[in-house]
C-alpha cells in the first residue's frame, strides 16, 4: 500500500503531463522524469506533491516558456517577453484610481494625527510663556493656528511614507505584489501612480514652504515677541534670494553667516517638498523587500526614517550656519542619504542564477 500510493501519484503526473498545454508539455515530462529517478518512497510522494500543485500553478498563471532545473528539484517558469499577462485576479483589480483612493484615508489619519501631535507638543512650550505675559486667549489661539503651517512642513513628508508604506504593507500580505512580479511592468504599475500623487503633494507642499509659511511665521514672530521681527524664516523665496545677493556684496563673517542663513531657508523650502517623493520611494521599498512586515514593519520603518531625515537635516543646517559645509548639500543631504540607503536596501541579486522574469518553484523535499 506504502509503494502503490506514489506509483498512483506517478500515474496522475504522467497522466497531467499528456493532457498538458503543449507549451508547458516538456517541463511536465520533466517532472515525470525526476519523479522516476527517486528510489526513496517518502521523498517520491513529496515531490509527486509538489509536482502535482506546481503543475497547476503553471496552468493557472500562463507562463509561456519553462526552465527544467532538475539537480535541485526545482522547476523554473519563464514568462515570454512578447506577451503581457494580466498580473492575476489581484491586479486586474488595482487599477490607477482604486490604488490612489487606498492611499486617502491612511494620508489623511498620518497627516492630521502627526499634526495634532506636534501642535501638542508646541502649545506645551509656548503657551505657558504667552500666559505668563497676559497674552489674551484668543490671541494664544491665533499663534496655535499660525503654527499650522510650519509644522504641516515636517509632517506632510511624514505622512505620503506613512500611507504608502501601510497601503503597500496590506499589497504585500493580500498577494498582489506577487501577481505585479508575473507581470511585466506590474510593480512599475503599482508605484508610478504613487509617485505621481506624491509629486503633487510635493508641489503643493513647495507653494506651502513659500508662498503661506513665511507668512505665517512672520506674523506668529510677531504675536511671540511682542513685535514684528523680520528674518530668513518670515520671507519669501524671492525676499530671501534678494538678501542673500545683497549680502554677497558685503564683507566680514557676519555678512557670510547671514548669506548661509538665507541659502540654508531656500534651499529647505525645495528639499522638504522634494522629500515628499523621496519618502514615497522609502514607504514603497520596504514593504516590497519585506511583504509580509504588516503593522510592524510600518511603525518600525517609520522610526527610523523620520529619526534619520531630520537627525540629517538639523545636523546639516548646524554645519551650513557654522560655514562648514555648503547650504545646497547640507539641506539635500538628508534626501541624499535616504535615497541612496533605500536603494542599497532594495537592491539584492537573484538568489538562484535564474534569468530575468524567471519564478523558481520549489517541489520537492
Amino acid at each position: 500500500m506504502r509503494h502503490g500510493f506514489p506509483r498512483a501519484l506517478r500515474r496522475i503526473v504522467e497522466r497531467m503531463a499528456e493532457h498538458s498545454v503543449p507549451r508547458h508539455r516538456e517541463l511536465v515530462r520533466g517532472m515525470v522524469s525526476e519523479l522516476d529517478s527517486i528510489a526513496d518512497p517518502a521523498q517520491r510522494t513529496r515531490f509527486a506533491l509538489g509536482a502535482i500543485a506546481a503543475i497547476v500553478r503553471l496552468a493557472l498563471s500562463g507562463y509561456g516558456e519553462a526552465i527544467v532545473h532538475l539537480p535541485g528539484r526545482l522547476v523554473g517558469a519563464t514568462e515570454p517577453h512578447d506577451v503581457v499577462h494580466s498580473g492575476g485576479p489581484s491586479m486586474l483589480k488595482f487599477a490607477t484610481r482604486q490604488l490612489l483612493r487606498r492611499h486617502v484615508t491612511p494620508f489623511a489619519v498620518s497627516l492630521a494625527s502627526l499634526t495634532l501631535l506636534l501642535l501638542t507638543n508646541y502649545a506645551a512650550r509656548q503657551v505657558p510663556r504667552l500666559t505668563e505675559r497676559g497674552v489674551p486667549a484668543g490671541t494664544i489661539v491665533a499663534a496655535l493656528l499660525l503654527a499650522v503651517p510650519f509644522i504641516l512642513a515636517m509632517t506632510m513628508p511624514m505622512a505620503v511614507f506613512i500611507a504608502v508604506s501601510w497601503v503597500f504593507s496590506r499589497l504585500g500580505a493580500e498577494g498582489v505584489f506577487s501577481a505585479a512580479q508575473r507581470e511585466r511592468h506590474g510593480v512599475r504599475r503599482l508605484i508610478a501612480p504613487v509617485f505621481g500623487a506624491a509629486a503633487v503633494i510635493g508641489m503643493l507642499a513647495l507653494v506651502l514652504n513659500t508662498q503661506i509659511l513665511p507668512r505665517a511665521n512672520a506674523r506668529l514672530a510677531e504675536v511671540l515677541a511682542g513685535a514684528p521681527r523680520v528674518n530668513s524664516r518670515t520671507m519669501t523665496i524671492g525676499e530671501l534670494r534678494e538678501a542673500a545677493r545683497g549680502v554677497r556684496t558685503e564683507a566680514g563673517p557676519d555678512a557670510a553667516a547671514r548669506g548661509a542663513a538665507y541659502e540654508v531657508e531656500i534651499h529647505k523650502k525645495f528639499a522638504l517638498a522634494a522629500a515628499c517623493i523621496v519618502l514615497a520611494l522609502a514607504g514603497a521599498a520596504f514593504p516590497l523587500r519585506f511583504p509580509r512586515g504588516g503593522v510592524g514593519l510600518v511603525l518600525g520603518s517609520s522610526g527610523v526614517v523620520f529619526a534619520a531625515y531630520y537627525i540629517l537635516l538639523m545636523t546639516g543646517e548646524s554645519f551650513a550656519q557654522r560655514q562648514a559645509i555648503s547650504p545646497f548639500a547640507a539641506m539635500w543631504m538628508a534626501n541624499a542619504v535616504v535615497l541612496v540607503v533605500v536603494l542599497l536596501f532594495v537592491w539584492r541579486p537573484g538568489g538562484h542564477g535564474a534569468a530575468p522574469g524567471t519564478e523558481v518553484l520549489a517541489i520537492g523535499g
